[in-house]
C-alpha cells in the first residue's frame, strides 16, 4: 500500500524538491525527486519552481538506467538545482 501524497502547497513541495536536489549536485531524475519529496506531479512542481517561484534549475548530465526486466537500458534526463530564490530582507522601521 502506498501513502497518499501530502496535501500541501506548491511552495512546500518546491522546498522539499530543492532540498533533495541540493543534496545531489550530480543531478537527480524525476523519479528520484518524486520518490524523495512526495510531489505527486514532479514535472508540474519543477515547472512552477522555474517559472513562478524563482528557483534555478538546469538540465544535468543524462543517464542510462536499466529497464524493469533488466535486459534493456533507457535514456533518462537529470535536473540540477543552480540557485534558490533570493529572500527579501526586512528593513528596520524607525517609528517615532
Amino acid at each position: 500500500m502506498t501513502a497518499a501524497p501530502l496535501a500541501d502547497t506548491r511552495e512546500a513541495q518546491a522546498e522539499r524538491a530543492a532540498d533533495f536536489m541540493a543534496a545531489h549536485p550530480e543531478g537527480a531524475t524525476l523519479a528520484e525527486i518524486d520518490a524523495a519529496a512526495d510531489l505527486g506531479s514532479p514535472t508540474k512542481v519543477l515547472s512552477v519552481m522555474r517559472r513562478e517561484l524563482g528557483f534555478g534549475i538546469r538540465r544535468g548530465p543524462d543517464r542510462w538506467v536499466v529497464c524493469a526486466r533488466g535486459d534493456k537500458r533507457r535514456h533518462v534526463r537529470t535536473y540540477v538545482l543552480t540557485h534558490r530564490p533570493a529572500r527579501a530582507v526586512q528593513l528596520p522601521l524607525a517609528l517615532e
